[in-house]
């Protein structure tokens, strides 16, 4: 038998077959925003993300719109809602990025902006001012961001269009396309340089992130962190307002019951570590999940990294399968494996991933695993019979609808 396989496929084969010896658990694996915590404070950060990087003299600069307060670090909370509530167009642009399979909410911060950057090179090249840029040959970075916006005559010249965002530019295209798309956007002047820029874990992207944990974190917890200064001080940090999503009390009487079931619950989530481990112990539901099963950022990025199988550098993050993979089978197999072309999927009937988003639903087909959709996400973004015709197993309310649907389904 081994003289007709390949030796992927023949590795995968012998670590499934001897998985089979011993039964592998049937799991529940949660997504954790939109599921258990809230994600009203990330989606904070993220509109702030590109509210500095458009109106601060320290990147674009450009002089706020209306309703918008001039950029300082230093935000009330109404001042707050106030850049999110004009940045995502009363959460349209959220909706408009969750239903193309955007999972990330730093993902959701760079897209926001490159598209915003995008009119701006439209607007530098319709006035023939191209020749006048001064960019590498390696691509934009956040530093050039000064001299892109004083390529305009004056402060007054050109103001982002965050209603152009929901606009019809993407067509069906979804997650990793949507770049390619908005990549047909840019001007030829320009094409060049965004061509290593407008993709994920693009040095751009990485400088995006950074200006998100700053505001996340806030400049203490940054810089301890870090080991590095931020680059605008007087951030307090938005994640000391996590909240759970539903009340605490009825999530763990939920996670009890599931266990009490013979589940071993887990989380694929993509967040990294340390920012789902500090809301989990606060709520006291921490030790409820197996932590062989706990998938992260930092699992992902991990991967990313190392894999033989990912010389492409591929988003490894959902709705790639990697972390309903991971999260299902543990230790069993190597990253390598779960990234191969033979990867083991998930037997019907053995797991269960529990998400709020299309990422979640289509990296759980992809996996294998049956789809239970919550309704607890962004409110239009998803909603059940667009779960129902991706395939979803069930749609409910919420998680603390899971005994039930488990005892029903027995």
């Amino acid at each position: 038998m081994e003289c007709l396989m390949d030796v992927p496929m023949l590795r995968v084969w012998r670590k499934y077959n001897l998985s089979k010896e011993s039964e592998h658990p049937k799991k529940v694996i949660f997504d954790m925003d939109g599921v258990i915590l809230s994600e009203d404070c990330y989606w904070n950060t993220a509109a702030l993300v590109v509210w500095e990087l458009l109106y601060s003299d320290r990147y674009l600069g450009r002089p706020p719109e209306a309703g918008l307060p001039t950029f300082k670090t230093d935000l009330s909370p109404q001042e707050i809602s106030a850049v999110r509530r004009v940045v995502f167009q009363d959460e349209q642009v959220i909706s408009f990025f969750k239903k193309r399979a955007v999972n990330s909410n730093w993902d959701l911060a760079f897209y926001t902006f490159v598209f915003q950057l995008t009119l701006l090179f439209q607007e530098i090249s319709g006035r023939d001012l191209a020749g006048g840029v001064q960019v590498e040959d390696h691509g934009i970075m956040l530093k050039h961001l000064s001299h892109l916006s004083s390529l305009l005559s004056s402060r007054d010249d050109w103001s982002p269009s965050f209603a152009a965002v929901i606009e019809n530019w993407a067509g069906e295209a979804r997650w990793k396309d949507l770049m390619g798309k908005l990549s047909l956007q840019v001007p030829g002047s320009f094409k060049g340089l965004v061509e290593n820029s407008y993709k994920a874990s693009s040095p751009l992207w990485e400088e995006v992130r950074d200006i998100f944990q700053e505001w996340y974190f806030g400049e203490e917890q940054y810089r301890e962190l870090f080991s590095r200064e931020p680059g605008s001080p007087g951030k307090k940090g938005l994640m000391h307002e996590e909240e759970p999503l539903l009340p605490v009390s009825k999530v763990k009487d939920t996670l009890r019951q599931l266990k009490e079931k013979g589940m071993v619950l887990g989380i694929a989530t993509g967040r990294p570590y340390n920012e789902l481990n500090l809301p989990l112990q606060k709520m006291n539901i921490w030790e409820s999940f197996d932590k062989k099963s706990v998938v992260t950022f930092n699992d992902v990025q991990n991967a990313e990294q190392a894999s033989s199988h990912n010389s492409d550098n591929i988003s490894l993050g959902k709705p790639h399968p990697f972390s309903f993979l991971k999260a299902y089978w543990g230790d069993r197999f190597s990253d390598d494996d779960l990234l191969s072309s033979t990867f083991p999927r998930i037997e019907p009937g053995k797991c269960w991933a529990v998400g709020d988003s299309m990422a979640d639903l289509l990296a759980a087909k992809k996996s294998g695993a049956s789809f239970i959709g919550v309704l607890t996400g962004l409110r239009g973004a998803v909603d059940k019979s667009a779960f129902e015709k991706e395939g979803a197993t069930a749609v409910l309310p919420d998680v603390t609808f899971l005994p039930r649907f488990f005892e029903d389904n027995k």
